[in-house]
């Protein structure tokens, strides 16, 4: 379909124009997210650029007016209800932006440099600041205009609204008269018109050549409300004000026009009739005579009936109105008092204390309150996260039905995947989980294969997974189930994407989100990760240790242990911890090793026998705590060979805290005391009736820590 305009423009392709909303709004999305050199942003402008291009092939400059969240073209209205449209719409409004013209000849880096500045947080939205902050960008494809506040400086805040409106009144009213909108889509908007406004505008749309029918569709806008058919007595004063204002010609189309609609809608027009007074009803009427218009007969019937309505009573001022009385809410006794007829000094009316009670709770009543749950959630339904989401739902049910044909089928899936990108930036993966796996039941049903196989294909593809990954890295960790969901669903194939996003990553937080992944597969990460340990950076080589050392198999080994003497000392800690958690003895004898060799490896191999509790390398520890010390040096060495046989808890290093216990040295004496206390600090590790001796001693301690550690120990015995 083809969008025309009158004058002499070229048309634009509708389903060409909503491609290149769709992409700009997705290329906007993604430079408010991430830097210019990543691939999405690079992709998402290509897309928007390809198809400008095409447009341009048509016209050389493209307008699009923003109001609110509707976008206009030429005439156009584009279907607000689309949630790519009214988001690309609501972000262009709240930069105060009337309208952007794109003009042949723009550039991708053009392009670019436009969505930085609608992503741009200004604090001050004036039409100056604006359009300062707009210079920098140097857009010479692309003029922007800004809603001018102070053009209507002089009048009141109401006056400035409708003023704004005018230019977007006006579109929809001669696209109306034009026949290229339809009424029902924008009688909400027509209604809002203000009588004088819309006589305005018609008046200097009569030089054009209408027919019948648009004065029809006028009326019909301007008198009927969105819920239904129903107009009352104050849509009808307006209409007689628009309608007086307008020149001597169009007063009596659009008088005639009023007949013929209120005469094809007769039950409406009659339920309308009922609620409004005499008064205004003869109005109509006369001004009807007075123009000399024929009266349509369905309509004078139906007057001629509510004339025999009327009541005789002068004080009846409407036709019929309804009893103002809820018979469960109101008494009858209270409803007789307040009947205006009753007005007998002699009727009695008793009121009673239930009557009295309900009364004042009705007085106390908070209307505040009436914000409950089921109103929020009301509220939220309009929320664009929530549209899309519920878009994508209803796509995905239609999808499943049995009577879609093939080529419906294939519309939905490609709805479907333009909305993908859409939901990744939000975050709702469950929507994305349940995409795939309705393309997967069909397939596997046998419904439209071909069909499936591509749209899995592009779900599967390299590309898309990337898109997945990067979603994940900012959005992921809140909503860790879904994502291991999908995980799930991708099994192998996501895991050398996962594996890449950790490797680059530099946030510390998404490094261990994605480390918590990745670790859910188990051994099925070995072959990635050991393919990684040839990459010579050391971070990639820990990372992959790290990870292998929770896969808890030996078949891991092998690969790991060249590791364990690597240069950097993170990686051979990592390599060592990883075969300790794989049970492999090679371990032990690179811990035995290093207990041997230089300071930095032999602190690390301390500490991995106490945190592992190395039971094989017990004699070497003791071997290290009895050895003659030769400087203080040699004993400072010693406190953590205690802390880490404290770690272990294996008897045999009781009778070397006893030795520590019984020496002194006046050379070393702070060193020595010392090394006492981290003993004490141990024995809590051990069955006490093993250190019984050494508590007791304890006690008679002049070290008051000592003390107080042998007294704890003592009294927790006792208990």
């Amino acid at each position: 379909m083809n969008m025309t305009h009158k004058n002499d423009e070229i048309p634009l392709d509708a389903k060409l124009l909503s491609y290149a909303i769709i992409e700009l709004n997705i290329s906007r999305r993604n430079v408010a997210i991430y830097p210019r050199d990543h691939p999405s942003v690079e992709s998402t402008l290509t897309n928007a650029f390809k198809f400008l291009k095409q447009l341009f092939g048509m016209r050389s400059e493209i307008t699009l007016a923003i109001a609110k969240d509707t976008i206009i073209i030429d005439t156009y209205h584009l279907d607000k209800n689309n949630p790519v449209y009214r988001d690309f719409a609501i972000n262009l409004s709240k930069m105060n932006i009337a309208y952007i013209t794109l003009k042949a000849g723009i550039t991708k880096e053009e392009l670019y440099r436009f969505h930085s500045f609608i992503s741009e947080k200004i604090e001050d939205l004036t039409v100056n600041n604006l359009k300062e902050a707009l210079k920098k960008y140097k857009l010479a494809h692309i003029d922007v205009g800004f809603v001018d506040y102070r053009k209507f400086s002089t009048v009141d805040p109401k006056s400035v609204q409708q003023g704004n409106k005018v230019p977007l009144w006006e579109r929809y009213v001669y696209g109306m008269i034009e026949g290229t909108l339809q009424s029902e889509a924008v009688s909400d908007e027509v209604r809002d018109i203000p009588p004088e406004i819309l006589a305005k505008l018609l008046n200097k749309a009569s030089d054009r050549d209408l027919k019948e029918e648009s004065y029809d569709k006028v009326i019909t806008a301007y008198m009927r409300s969105s819920a239904g058919s129903i107009f009352s007595g104050q849509d009808l004063k307006r209409l007689l004000e628009f309608i007086d204002r307008l020149n001597p010609d169009l007063k009596k189309k659009f008088l005639s026009s009023a007949g013929r609609t209120f005469s094809e809608d007769i039950d409406s027009t009659y339920q309308s009739f009922r609620k409004m007074s005499v008064e205004e009803i003869e109005k109509f009427l006369d001004t009807m005579n007075k123009q000399t218009i024929a009266m349509p007969q369905p309509l004078m019937n139906l007057i001629d009936k509510l004339s025999h309505s009327i009541p005789d009573s002068s004080e009846a001022i409407y036709l019929d109105e309804d009893q103002m009385e809820d018979e469960e809410f109101l008494p009858s006794n209270l409803a007789e008092l307040f009947n205006n007829d009753n007005t007998s000094k002699n009727t009695e009316i008793s009121v009673t204390g239930k009557d009295l009670e309900e009364i004042q709770n009705l007085l106390n009543f908070d209307a505040a309150q009436l914000r409950t749950s089921h109103l929020m959630e009301f509220e939220t339904e309009f929320y664009d996260d929530l549209i899309e989401k519920r878009f994508n739902q209803i796509i995905l049910e239609l999808m499943s039905s049995e009577t879609v044909s093939e080529e419906e089928y294939q519309a939905f899936v490609n709805i479907i995947k333009g909305q993908t990108e859409q939901l990744l930036w939000i975050g709702q993966y469950g929507q994305i989980l349940d995409t795939l796996k309705i393309i997967e039941l069909n397939k596997a049903l046998h419904k439209f294969t071909d069909i499936n196989s591509r749209a899995l294909q592009y779900y599967h593809s390299s590309e898309f997974i990337s898109l997945l990954i990067d979603s994940f890295r900012i959005l992921g960790r809140n909503n860790r189930k879904v994502v291991s969901m999908i995980c799930e669903y991708y099994d192998k194939k996501i895991i050398p994407y996962l594996i890449d996003a950790l490797i680059e990553e530099t946030s510390q937080i998404i490094r261990r989100f994605l480390m918590e992944i990745i670790k859910q597969f188990g051994s099925k990460v070995i072959p990635e990760a050991t393919k990684r340990l040839n990459d010579d950076r050391w971070f990639v080589q820990r990372n992959m240790l790290y990870i292998l050392s929770e896969t808890d198999s030996k078949e891991v080994a092998a690969y790991i242990k060249p590791f364990c003497k690597n240069e950097n000392s993170k990686v051979r800690v990592a390599a060592i911890k990883c075969l300790l958690n794989a049970g492999d003895t090679y371990a032990v004898e690179i811990i035995r090793e290093y207990l041997k060799s230089d300071q930095e490896n032999y602190e690390q191999a301390i500490t991995l026998s106490g945190s592992f509790r190395i039971k094989e390398v017990v004699g070497d520890l003791i071997l290290i705590l009895t050895k003659q010390e030769r400087s203080g040096t040699d004993l400072q060495n010693k406190i953590p060979v205690v802390r880490a046989l404290g770690d272990i808890g294996d008897p045999r290093a009781l009778d070397a805290f006893r030795l520590i216990i019984s020496s002194n040295s006046l050379l070393f004496r702070k060193i020595i005391e010392q090394l006492k206390e981290e003993v004490y600090k141990t024995l809590n590790k051990f069955n006490y009736e093993s250190v019984k001796d050494l508590v007791e001693a304890g006690l008679k301690s002049r070290n008051a820590f000592i003390r107080e550690e042998s007294l704890r120990l003592h009294k927790g015995k006792a208990e």
